[in-house]
This record gives structure tokens, C-alpha cells and sequence, in this order.
């Protein structure tokens, strides 16, 4: 389906850059998170991390301890639930303050994506993209790839490429095998710039609904990356191979293929992951192995 046909809002448009100024008072942002507001009814027209904010801007602290608050110069911060407030200082209280420092960004400026298919972008008329996607700029969307609603496919993303498939003749030569399979992306998910994901040799590679994938990540031929996983930069998943769902990939991981990682585990930075990783479980190292106190 051609990308026009597919998205509501005009081809050509896509992800910018939001603009962090905003105008809005403490009791404005208490409004907004349903938070307990202590101190002055201080106005903000920015943000800024904890250590470099100014009386203008909006910070947030994960500290159980004062002092960070109190040597900040933010105007308003969004602190933990407990935490003693220093005399003066404008804070919102929240059980958990990024995610809702989060928030505010979003109702205020948005999520810096638009809809629509940038300029430079390829999209095959065999593709097929739900309603509102992001496709950004120099990205390939190839044929037998399915996006859902509200996908964003980061710059320089290749989508429905070849899977790397070989087999090798009696003359000692590669022959590629052809891939005939599809390419399926569920609702909501993202894709960082120069993510790539191939085509299945038959069946489906699938990136589920929610999942989130950094910059340069690879999904191979066959592979799942399951519903709300998040995927950091750098990290490749070899076919055949599944990453439950909610679990947490850091950079550079490696899976090999055909392994299965269950939900909601944790595969820690560099590692690579030789066998089957059980839901739940926490992995380090090359060959990975478990440091949950469990045995592997």
C-alpha cells in the first residue's frame, strides 16, 4: 500500500525536534501529574537537568536525599514521594519523579513526532503502513513489510531487507537464499536511526507492539522481539530468535540464533547470549551467564 494511502497527515511531513520552552506554574504542573505541590507557585519556561537547572526551569530528582534539591537551582523540581523538601524551594511529589517529569514534557511540548513519510524516504507500494507512522529520512520500508498504527521508523532504517541466508554448493560457492517471508511491526513501536530489521525467509520477523529499539539495532531473519522490550543501542538479535516481552536489552548485546530469552528478563551491556535465558532472569557476560542468585 502506498505510504499516502496509509497516513492521514501529509506526505513529506515528519519527527522534529520539540521545543522545550513552555510557560507554567507549579500549581499548573501539580494540575497535570494530580501531585501534592509544596512551596512557592514558581512559573517555569524550560527544563534542564537537576545540576545545571536555573530558577526558570523544571528538574527532576530520583534521591532519597535533600542535598541535590537543595544545591539545584531549578524552580521547580519533581521529587520522590518521602523526601524532605528544603524551606522554599517549589517541588511536586511523585512515587516515581521521572516518569512523571515525563509526563509534563509530554503535555507541554509533545513527543517530537508528526506523521508522515519523509521526502527522502523509500516505501514500497508492496508495504503497508497503519495510520499515523513516522518514517524518517532515508529510511527503506521494502515490500512484505507491515507497519501497525503509530510506528516510527527512525533515519536511515532498513526494513524488509534480505535476511543472511546462505548455503554453500558442492563447488564451494554461496548461494543467498531467497527470502519470501514478511516483516511485521507492531502498534506504537519505535525504531531508532539505522535500525534493520530483514525479511523472514518465510513466515514472519516481528517487532511487537510497544517495543522500542535504539539506534543500530539489528533484528535478523525469523527473530521476535517481544511487546514493550526495549533494545539499546548496537544490539543484535540473530534469526530464529525470540526476546520476551518487557525485558531489557543494554548495548551491544548479542543473541545467538535460535535462542529463546523469556519475558521481562535483563540482558546486561556486552553480553552474548549462547542459550536460553528464563523469564525474569538477569544476564551478564560473554558467554552470558546469570546473576540473579539462580541457578542457569
Amino acid at each position: 500500500m502506498p505510504a499516502s494511502d496509509a497516513i492521514d497527515s501529509p506526505v513529506g511531513v515528519v519527527a522534529h525536534a520539540t521545543d522545550p520552552d513552555f510557560d507554567a506554574t507549579a500549581a499548573d504542573l501539580a494540575a497535570v501529574l494530580d501531585a501534592d505541590r509544596v512551596g512557592p507557585n514558581v512559573a517555569v519556561s524550560g527544563v534542564a537537568p537537576l545540576d545545571a537547572a536555573t530558577a526558570t526551569d523544571l528538574a527532576f530528582s530520583t534521591y532519597d536525599d535533600p542535598e541535590p534539591i537543595a544545591d539545584s537551582g531549578a524552580g521547580v523540581v519533581v521529587v520522590p514521594t518521602d523526601v524532605s523538601i528544603p524551606a522554599g524551594r517549589a517541588a511536586l511529589r511523585s512515587p516515581d519523579p521521572k516518569r512523571d517529569f515525563v509526563r509534563v514534557l509530554r503535555e507541554y511540548v509533545g513527543d517530537g513526532a508528526t506523521p508522515g513519510v519523509h521526502p527522502t524516504a523509500v516505501v514500497s507500494d508492496d508495504a503497508e503502513l497503519g495510520a499515523d507512522c513516522v518514517v524518517g529520512p532515508n529510511a527503506h520500508v521494502g515490500p512484505g513489510v507491515v507497519l501497525g498504527d503509530r510506528v516510527v521508523v527512525g533515519a536511515g532504517c532498513a526494513l524488509g531487507g534480505p535476511g543472511f541466508g546462505f548455503v554453500r554448493t558442492r563447488d564451494d560457492e554461496l548461494l543467498r537464499q531467497p527470502h519470501v517471508g514478511t516483516v511485521r511491526v507492531g502498534d506504537d513501536a519505535e525504531l531508532g536511526a539505522n535500525c534493520t530489521v530483514d525479511r523472514a525467509p518465510f513466515g514472519e520477523t516481528v517487532v511487537e507492539r510497544g517495543a522500542k529499539l535504539s539506534a543500530r539495532v539489528h533484528v535478523a531473519h525469523g527473530a521476535r522481539i517481544g511487546a514493550d522490550a526495549t533494545v539499546a543501542f548496537g544490539a543484535g538479535v540473530a534469526g530464529g530468535s525470540t526476546v520476551g516481552a518487557r525485558t531489557t536489552v543494554h548495548p551491544h548485546v548479542a543473541v545467538a540464533t535460535d535462542v529463546t530469552v523469556g519475558d521481562d528478563a535483563e540482558l546486561g551491556m556486552g553480553a552474548d547470549v549462547l542459550d536460553d535465558v528464563p523469564s525474569g532472569a538477569r544476564v551478564v557476560g560473554s558467554p552470558a551467564r546469570r546473576v540473579d542468585g539462580a541457578e542457569r
